[in-house]
């Protein structure tokens, strides 16, 4: 596929963590952002938000999962095959992630946030406060994510049993 137009993105940060897999994939992990510091004046007025959107680049996936283009949703075989842009999988042609994070403090040009799925020395490509007007009332979610959020929902009062 030919691109229309080449777009350059420099990164801004990065992604420094000791996270395990697991804490990653579950929104647990606190990892910290470190801003480059030619930029650490852009973070002026962070800390009064208590949430942000991180961007970043998914560097470690491959050129061929680029060209995956359906998936099972979150890896779960029972559920039908959906395009890649109506699940929040990994394997996408542009690997832009995006995450909404909790923002634990920052110091100087480092972010310690809390729930970022990027592994250690992703680039984080943008940050942008979570705010009021980031949230909607009624939205619709297919059969599916119903499912889904059904079986979390299970696993999350399993663990709190035992």
């Amino acid at each position: 596929m030919k691109p229309l137009n080449a777009i350059r993105l420099e990164p801004i940060g990065v992604v420094q963590t000791k996270a395990s897999l697991d804490d990653l994939k579950h929104g647990t992990a606190t990892s910290k952002i470190v801003i480059k510091k030619e930029f650490s004046k852009g973070l002026d007025g962070i800390g009064g938000f208590s949430h942000l959107f991180v961007l970043f680049w998914m560097h470690k996936t491959s050129a061929s999962e680029k060209m995956i283009l359906k998936v099972h949703p979150r890896h779960r075989l029972y559920l039908p095959k959906q395009g890649v842009f109506a699940t929040r999988t990994q394997f996408r042609p542009n690997s832009i992630g995006l995450t909404v994070v909790k923002l634990v403090r920052r110091a100087g040009n480092t972010l310690t946030v809390k729930g970022l799925d990027a592994y250690e020395g992703t680039p984080v490509l943008d940050l942008k406060p979570y705010d009021p007007w980031d949230r909607l009332g009624k939205i619709h979610v297919p059969a599916w994510w119903k499912k889904l959020e059904k079986e979390k929902e299970r696993n999350e009062s399993a663990s709190h049993i035992g």
